[in-house]
């Protein structure tokens, strides 16, 4: 039993030993081959990066030497040659190893992949990378040109429209970024033969429900959208605001910041807001109201505040424009009201209506006309006054009996006469 498993074993090794010597300079010439495969991709890999670095190194040094104007116009920004040069690293690294084993394995007489998948597989990588780069100049193109027609009507000097135009840019190259990848996205996969219509039905049913949850957070992003691009208010505007009034400090796509005078943040929601009135916009217009008595002379206090408004517009720089006097407004109970009106600087006209206020009050004083209060004259006639007269008399002599009395009652007479008023005995 022996002898014949020794006999086997010697028969395994004889064929072995013939087989290595038939195909051992074959075996030896692929393992060559192989390693001169190896050895040219790890070379051309190599080679091909230096190339890529110097041509992009080189181009974006030409473009920082520029203008910054035409750097910021040009398609490819610093960001995107970053990444079209680690993507092109990444491809190369590994699609030359990738075609390298491959080859190694055809000289081995392995077939992993037939040629027309290897076909196949390289026509959706090519796809892939196309739609890729497609997507990427599409938003430095879309980016451009958003910037270029902010920066044409961008009014440098006014620091509201500045921001307002850097708030728009901002929100529509996030919104440009956000449809070009999700549509590199769908096309990517309609590539891979996925069904992307069922995958759209399916995201267009769960925005509806997320939409019908978050009405009043959809409601205030529109809401601020609309705000910020209809230029309804801006940071530093005093306005009021759903009876909020003080300065806007911050405004966002879902809440703005407003400032009371006294300091209170007040945080409203973009949604909740229907009507804005804004105290910064365009000429604004102070009112005073003065009353005179009626005892005056109308015609001189309406030339003495017209002579002060003329020198309020000489000295104050928020007046706009020269006061007018209209004249007189309302004949009220105890006073003949004028109204004056002044144009004035936008936020400026409080502080004007105070300053017209205090002149007028000294411009009249000085004049001598009086400003009114309130008073009340009383009319009686002659019978009731006596009839009044001779109750207080009556009343008068009760209070004298009743003190006279008052002080005798100590006396024995006194008390005597009191008890015998009232039916009783002395003892």
């Amino acid at each position: 039993m022996w002898g014949e498993k020794h006999l086997n074993w010697q028969e395994i090794t004889r064929r072995i030993e013939m087989f290595l010597a038939q195909n051992l300079e074959a075996h030896l010439v692929d393992l060559l081959l192989s390693l001169v495969v190896l050895a040219v991709t790890y070379i051309l890999i190599k080679t091909l990066n230096r190339i890529l670095n110097r041509i992009l190194q080189e181009g974006s040094r030409e473009w920082a030497e520029g203008d910054d104007a035409a750097t910021e116009q040009s398609l490819l920004s610093d960001s995107m040659i970053r990444s079209l040069r680690i993507l092109l690293q990444t491809l190369l690294l590994y699609g030359g190893y990738f075609f390298a084993a491959l080859i190694i394995l055809h000289i081995f007489n392995v077939n992993i992949i037939s040629a027309d998948d290897l076909k196949s597989i390289g026509t959706k990588l090519l796809k892939i990378i196309g739609v890729m780069v497609g997507a990427k100049l599409l938003i430095n193109f879309g980016r451009m040109a958003i910037r270029q027609f902010f920066e044409r009507h961008r009014i440098k000097d006014h620091f509201t429209a500045s921001r307002r135009a850097e708030t728009l840019e901002r929100l529509l190259c996030s919104l440009l970024t956000y449809v070009v990848f999700f549509v590199a996205g769908v096309t990517i996969l309609q590539i891979f033969n996925v069904n992307t219509g069922a995958i759209l039905a399916s995201a267009g049913i769960l925005g509806l429900a997320v939409g019908f949850g978050a009405q009043s957070l959809v409601k205030d992003v529109i809401s601020g959208f609309f705000i910020i691009f209809e230029d309804q208010f801006g940071v530093g505007d005093y306005v009021n605001i759903e009876g909020v009034e003080g300065t806007v400090e911050e405004i966002g796509l879902r809440t703005c910041k407003v400032r009371r005078w006294t300091g209170q943040l007040e945080i409203l929601p973009n949604g909740s807001i229907t009507r804005v009135t804004n105290y910064s916009r365009g000429q604004m217009l102070a009112l005073v109201i003065i009353r005179i008595a009626y005892e005056e002379d109308i015609d001189r206090a309406i030339a003495v505040l017209q002579q002060e408004s003329e020198v309020a517009y000489r000295e104050m720089e928020a007046i706009l424009a020269l006061p007018r006097v209209e004249g007189v407004v309302e004949l009220a109970d105890s006073s003949v009201n004028i109204r004056i009106t002044a144009p004035a600087l936008p936020a400026k006209y409080w502080a004007v209506e105070r300053e017209l206020r205090r002149r007028f009050k000294n411009a009249l004083d000085r004049a001598g006309i009086e400003i009114p209060y309130p008073r009340r004259v009383l009319y009686q006639r002659e019978k009731e006054l006596k009839t009044i007269k001779e109750q207080q008399k009556e009343e008068n002599k009760k209070t004298d009996k009743r003190v006279s009395m008052a002080e005798t009652a100590g006396t024995p007479e006194c008390q005597q006469q009191i008890l015998e008023e009232k039916g009783g005995t002395v003892l």
